[in-house]
């Protein structure tokens, strides 16, 4: 007797995330249930969790203490996050009643469900896998403060620090589209961007390895991970921690490299979000390493 389909199944035993049967079910504290893979998932993609201040004595060389390279992240009993339901900070703890429940109800569809777990773990955990601890956070602190009107009163440095370096090529660091240059591709050690402002918005960061590795994601193949981090204006800034998964390729299989030559790149295309209240009065503080060189190249066409 065929198993039966996702849409024959009561929502309640669907996961939110995948839209499967529930496998390995967690319950968080904010009352929300999924699969455990899509809530662990979750955890080491989002860079929101664990979020924690910078004190003041901190430079921008970080603790590197706080990296744990031989984390095991495939046997959790607990996983600690922000919820991707609600985004609170919540604990997902696993539901062995309700998944004893749900193997009872539904024993074919639930024999699936481990079937295709335990393949896309052993793949995660295959030959080469190997872990990489992310840093992610801004510096902060006020400049020419005390005017009664919106200045560039909010000095800040977004930064990014690697458990592996040696293994990555660069970052692409995509700012607010009013900051000239809006993209900076960064290629060598520190990963950082330091601006002035008076408004907080999110930077994306999309990270490059070097051409004998790609990142894994659920057994999929990435060629760039990507990161969003919302300035933190409070205090001396914030950090958080991503845990990462990458993998070596096949002895004699290249790849091209995935950054252009230069640290600058031409802007895109205007788009509604260029519209949006710039979170800067100009001039921005400009690292003399990034020459503003874009006006003049689109007056090339």
């Amino acid at each position: 007797m065929p198993a039966p389909s996702p849409s024959s199944i009561a929502e309640d035993d669907l996961c939110p995330i995948c839209h499967l049967l529930l496998y390995h079910p967690v319950k968080t504290t904010c009352s929300h249930v999924l699969c455990q893979s899509c809530m662990l998932q979750w955890a080491e993609a989002s860079a929101t969790s664990h979020s924690v201040p910078i004190s003041p004595s901190s430079a921008l060389d970080l603790d590197l203490s706080y990296f744990d390279p031989t984390f095991d992240a495939y046997t959790p009993s607990r996983i600690e996050a922000n919820c991707p339901m609600c985004r609170t900070a919540t604990t997902a703890r696993r539901d062995r009643s309700l998944a004893k429940e749900l193997e009872e109800k539904h024993p074919e569809m639930y024999k699936e469900r481990r079937t295709e777990e335990e393949a896309l773990s052993k793949g995660e955990k295959g030959e080469g896998v190997e872990g990489m601890q992310i840093l992610i956070g801004n510096t902060h602190q006020l400049v020419n403060a005390g005017t009664d009107t919106p200045t560039n009163s909010h000095e800040w440095t977004f930064f990014l620090r690697f458990s592996r370096p040696e293994i990555v090529e660069g970052v692409a660091v995509h700012l607010h589209p009013t900051f000239k240059p809006r993209i900076i591709t960064l290629i060598d050690p520190p990963f950082e961007v330091r601006r002035r402002g008076w408004g907080i918005f999110t930077i994306e960061a999309r990270i490059f390895l070097n051409e004998e590795y790609y990142f894994v994601d659920r057994g999929k193949r990435l060629e760039h991970l990507e990161q969003q981090w919302t300035l933190d204006f409070t205090g001396n800034g914030s950090q958080s921690r991503v845990r990462a998964k990458v993998k070596k390729l096949n002895t004699g299989v290249m790849r091209p490299p995935p950054l252009p030559e230069g640290r600058a790149r031409r802007r895109r295309a205007s788009s509604p979000e260029d519209n949006r209240p710039s979170p800067t009065r100009w001039p921005h503080l400009d690292d003399d390493d990034y020459d503003d060189d874009e006006d003049d190249e689109d007056d090339e066409d």
